[in-house]
């Protein structure tokens, strides 16, 4: 995992950018799922930037809702969708750069169904897929293209 402040930018350029506290956010969130056995899921926040020319991801906060999980699956319930529709209207200004889900202790890749997922429902080019092992406290990020998985950089970055 990338770690890096703004001021790193100029030194090495990422495609994603991970607030620190919203990375918490959504770590925390695959820890204490994992204690249960089961995967969990939720909505990457942010904006789509550029600097000197070239776009990146802003992820500035991690909004999720009830998961229905178990260990090698999980999805919004379907109640899940009214307390997601609120989070996202409280969100202004902001709009959802990709996803985030957990794979606890059997690694970062996607899978079929998580390639079909990041097709069917994060097609922008700036959509990123994020998958964290929070049991091997690992994590990669993804972009997919002609069903493809690529591994894209980031930083887990702090403001000061």
């Amino acid at each position: 995992m990338a770690s890096s402040d703004f001021s790193q930018m100029k030194k090495k350029f990422y495609s994603v950018y991970f607030d620190a506290a919203a990375f918490e956010k959504a770590r925390a969130h695959f820890k204490s799922a994992a204690q249960n056995g089961v995967e969990a899921m939720g909505l990457l926040l942010g904006e789509v930037c550029r600097f000197k020319g070239k776009k990146f991801v802003m992820v500035v906060d991690y909004v999720t809702a009830g998961n229905d999980a178990s260990a090698v699956s999980v999805r919004f319930g379907d109640r899940a969708f009214p307390e997601l529709a609120n989070a996202l209207w409280g969100a202004a200004g902001k709009t959802v750069v990709g996803w985030m889900h957990s794979h606890p202790s059997y690694g970062c890749y996607l899978s079929a169904r998580d390639v079909a997922a990041q097709e069917g429902f994060f097609n922008e080019p700036f959509h990123v897929a994020f998958v964290l092992d929070p049991v091997r406290n690992d994590c990669k990020a993804f972009r997919v293209r002609n069903g493809k998985q690529v591994e894209v950089s980031f930083a887990v970055v702090e403001e000061k």
